[in-house]
């Protein structure tokens, strides 16, 4: 045995020696490739975003207070690049600021309530990425159908979350629990109870899933679910088949469904309640030009809630959701693409909405019948003769009339929105 030993020690001595040279010759080239790593993962491959935004918004309402104020800000954000194609980190800040908000026009949701600006960490997250499931923790983004950023303000909703996203085969998904959300006009975030409407001493967190399929170009399909403990549940789903007809003509055709009611102990209101809403759209579309015809309807027993994002109905307008309980909607609109006559980057739509039949859930007693024609001109400086310092520049006018009709009485609602838009990207700290 000991002559064995002596043997493999002699043997043994220098595979040892040279392993150990090899390591130590190694060391500098591992240090030198974890050093590269972490650059691409801080710099090369890192992008920071500075968004400037502009915002003016006034209402006029058939009665006092009107609502106007004019915001400026924006965000800034950095997102690191992929560390081993494994780890990323990101934040983003935010803010909006009064250039004029009289006191007395409160309620444009461009800033705070009292028209106050605001700073916030909207978002700032770790993602742990593993082939195409990527693993996101605390406060992002999401927009997953109903619980989604709803920008339409100085700054979108963000949510403090816990979420698995990526592709299984040609399905795409979302899976996660989403504690709280931060809505456009706040500073904190707050929790999902909270935000749905239920009283104070009420907390709770969501479960939320989805999954899509396909895309606008032939056929999409998409579904998704979300569930408040003892406060809300709701689910979606739709779908949105393009069939090619002849030339530059193609038809787009599409229904939605959603179903939503209160769960367990029915903290929100107190009462279990249930509802639900349900349209189809046809758009038609030749080169620039879109003509589209929507339907949605709303069941009686409640309104529809949208505490958590946009009401994605297909008759949301800038001003009213027309998903008032037993409402009935109609909506004719058209856009056109200026980039067909050699203008690239204007975009006009038009549309009106005809709802009626509204009703109060609790008495039964009818609501107004509301009629709105939205008009939307948008211009993003593309064009090749422009300079690239200038081609990130946005600038959208919106306009809404609003009729309310009741026992033959009629008020009217006029909102305009003027907004400006500039976003400059940086990928390793150089554009």
């Amino acid at each position: 045995m000991s002559a064995l030993w002596r043997v493999g020690s002699r043997w043994m001595t220098p595979v040892l020696g040279g392993v150990a040279g090899l390591a130590a010759l190694a060391q500098p080239a591992m240090a030198q490739d974890l050093g590269a790593d972490l650059k691409r993962f801080v710099h090369d491959d890192a992008v920071a975003t500075v968004h400037i935004r502009s915002y003016f918004l006034d209402r006029t309402n058939p009665q006092p207070p009107n609502n106007a104020a004019w915001a400026g800000g924006g965000w800034v954000g950095y997102e690191s690049g992929w560390l081993l194609n494994t780890l990323q980190i990101g934040a983003v800040g935010y803010t909006s600021q009064p250039l004029w908000a009289p006191p007395g026009t409160d309620g444009t949701l461009l800033l705070k309530t009292g028209q106050y600006g605001f700073f916030v960490l909207g978002q700032a997250y770790g993602s742990l990425k593993a082939g195409e499931q990527v693993f996101t923790g605390y406060r992002q983004l999401i927009d997953e159908l109903e619980v989604n950023p709803n920008d339409d303000r100085m700054v979108p909703n963000t949510f403090e979350a816990y979420a698995l996203r990526g592709k299984l085969g040609v399905v795409r998904y979302f899976a996660g629990y989403v504690a709280s959300m931060k809505p456009r006009d706040y500073s904190t975030f707050i929790n999902m109870a909270e935000r749905a409407g239920a009283p104070g001493d009420v907390t709770a967190g969501m479960w939320l899933g989805s999954v899509k399929y396909g895309s606008l170009d032939d056929l999409r399909l998409r579904a998704s679910a979300y569930y408040v403990p003892d406060i809300l549940t709701s689910s979606y789903g739709d779908v949105m088949w393009t069939i090619p007809m002849f030339d530059t003509v193609k038809l787009q055709v599409g229904s939605n469904v959603m179903v939503q009611g209160s769960n367990g102990l029915n903290l929100l209101t107190g009462n279990a309640f249930s509802t639900w809403s349900a349209g189809g759209r046809a758009d038609l579309v030749r080169g620039p030009v879109t003509l589209s015809a929507v339907y949605t309807q709303t069941g009686s027993a409640a309104a529809y809630r949208t505490p958590y994002g946009q009401w994605i109905g297909y008759t949301k307008q800038i001003t009213k959701d027309f998903d008032r309980a037993n409402e009935r909607a109609f909506q004719a609109g058209a856009a056109y693409d200026f980039a067909g006559v050699r203008l690239p980057g204007l975009f006009f739509t038009a549309s009106g909405t005809f709802g009626s039949g509204a009703i109060n859930p609790a008495t039964g007693a009818p609501l107004s019948d509301n009629t709105e024609y939205d008009l939307d001109l948008s211009y993003q400086f593309t064009a090749k003769t422009f300079p690239d310092w200038l081609k990130p520049l946005q600038l959208r006018a919106r306009a809404a009339y609003v009729d309310q009709t009741l026992n033959g009485a009629t008020t009217t609602i006029t909102e305009y929105r003027l907004i400006l838009n500039y976003e400059l990207k940086f990928k390793g700290f150089s554009r």
